[in-house]
């Protein structure tokens, strides 16, 4: 009877794990290094800040790991120009018993692309290339379903901005914090 009475138990513990918190929308504020080895049509890497805003979704559960998919955008400016881009990816959180922390780690691909000519230049384009980052962070629950993202950290790459044949990759290093609103 004792065994029956665990094994029910064990039962409910485990799918009342399932039924956490699963999905979460957040916005952050972001600021990025953007740099090349060469010069090209996106003329002035250095540090560009800005908006971004995201939601995941962690549709596996296994005990405190959560495996899930994130969608991303940015919006960043600095130097006189634009860098904007929309990201997928995996996801990989751990939510520790009792702590109210939620480490993570993500990998992420899509489009970036800056601005050629400046925000001064009405005939500015974007040029959309294929980009990738690694991401990694904690979030902090300071009120039921309300999470600061303390920092996020990401490196990445956009390929080659500029159309021509110079056309060198940039490399981005990114530092974020932000607020997230998790769905029951």
């Amino acid at each position: 009877m004792k065994l029956r009475a665990l094994a029910l138990l064990l039962g409910v513990v485990v799918s009342s794990t399932s039924a956490i918190a699963q999905v979460g929308i957040y916005g952050k504020f972001d600021a990025t290094r953007l740099s090349t080895g060469t010069t090209n049509d996106f003329e002035t890497p250095g540090w560009y800040d800005g908006g971004g805003a995201g939601v995941y979704y962690d549709f596996i559960h296994l005990g405190p790991i959560g495996l899930g998919a994130d969608l991303r955008g940015n919006l960043l400016t600095g130097n006189q120009q634009k860098f904007r881009s929309a990201l997928f990816g995996l996801r990989l959180a751990i939510k520790p018993p009792i702590l109210p922390i939620r480490p993570y780690v993500q990998g992420s691909a899509g489009i970036g692309g800056g601005t050629h000519g400046g925000l001064a230049n009405a005939g500015s384009i974007y040029s959309n290339k294929f980009e990738y980052q690694v991401l990694g962070g904690l979030d902090y629950a300071f009120f039921p379903h309300l999470d600061w993202r303390v920092a996020e950290f990401g490196y990445g790459r956009v390929t080659g901005i500029s159309s021509g044949a110079s056309a060198s990759p940039v490399n981005l290093f990114t530092v974020s914090s932000g607020i997230v609103l998790r769905l029951p």
